[in-house]
């Protein structure tokens, strides 16, 4: 590409942190940004670049769209249990040859009093339920069936696109999105006389109010554990060429800004 042309980004979509990240990337010139929505969330909030819905069809899908697009850089700004998107981003940048940046969510830290567990999987976490608990499951849809087994629970499970859907006498299904409010969420759990929040350490600031809620009623609080960063590095700013992990938007920017003016004179 030629020299002071603006650098064409593709942002990998669906978190509040991305609006951030394409927030920064439009404060300067350098950037000409598209971004990815894969359509996990009905009915996004709209983002102020052109968009992409309904992802690219697997790595051999983005690698082609990033060379017949002529993308340059590939942000990678989703769900940190959007694992499987982040490694077909991996093995797209790698394939097409473009810089990937990937935004890894910091996960929340226990402070004292707080009684939390990690579970390696949602199986294992179902089975180790006393009977009798009254449990407020957040794990998205695939969490559910795992959960909807023990009939000896009281469960509440939340989720989208959970609507009309039909259970176990012994399980209300909840339709919505994390409440970023601690009040409404410490109201939802003393009336259901919740023991147990079984959810994903997702970190970040959307969907804490459960956790803050659950600490301050003193609720057990158990998560799914984040796997292992399959050979990419785990959270921080690990470096290579054309591959860098970041835990923070600024860092994110200020990134993608170097390489525009290290690597391409911009």
């Amino acid at each position: 590409m030629m020299a002071g042309k603006p650098m064409k980004v593709l942002v990998l979509a669906g978190t509040a942190e991305a609006r951030a990240v394409i927030d920064g990337l439009r404060s300067t010139d350098r950037f000409d940004i598209t971004a990815s929505l894969a359509g996990a969330t009905p009915n996004p909030a709209p983002l102020p670049v052109p968009t992409i819905s309904g992802g690219f069809g697997g790595a051999e899908g983005l690698a082609a769209h990033c060379r017949d697009q002529e993308v340059e850089l590939l942000v990678d700004v989703t769900h940190p249990f959007a694992r499987q998107i982040s490694r077909n981003a991996k093995d797209a940048a790698s394939h097409a040859g473009v810089i990937l940046l990937r935004y890894e969510r910091p996960p929340w830290l226990p402070e004292d009093g707080d009684d939390w567990r990690s579970f390696k999987s949602w199986q294992d976490m179902a089975d180790a339920i006393p009977s009798a608990s009254h449990v407020f499951l957040a794990g998205g849809t695939q969490s559910i069936d795992v959960f909807t087994k023990r009939d000896d629970i009281t469960l509440w499970a939340r989720a989208l696109n959970v609507a009309g859907r039909s259970g176990p006498d012994n399980v209300t299904f909840i339709n919505a999105m994390p409440s970023p409010s601690v009040a409404e969420a410490r109201a939802q759990f003393s009336q259901a006389g919740v023991t147990l929040l079984c959810c994903k350490n997702s970190g970040g600031d959307a969907s804490f109010a459960k956790i803050a809620a659950a600490r301050e009623l003193g609720i057990p609080v158990w998560f799914l554990a984040r796997r292992p960063d399959d050979g990419t590095g785990a959270a921080g700013q690990k470096s290579l060429e054309k591959f860098q992990i970041h835990d923070s938007v600024e860092q994110i920017v200020l990134a993608a800004v170097n390489f525009a003016s290290s690597h391409l004179n911009r």
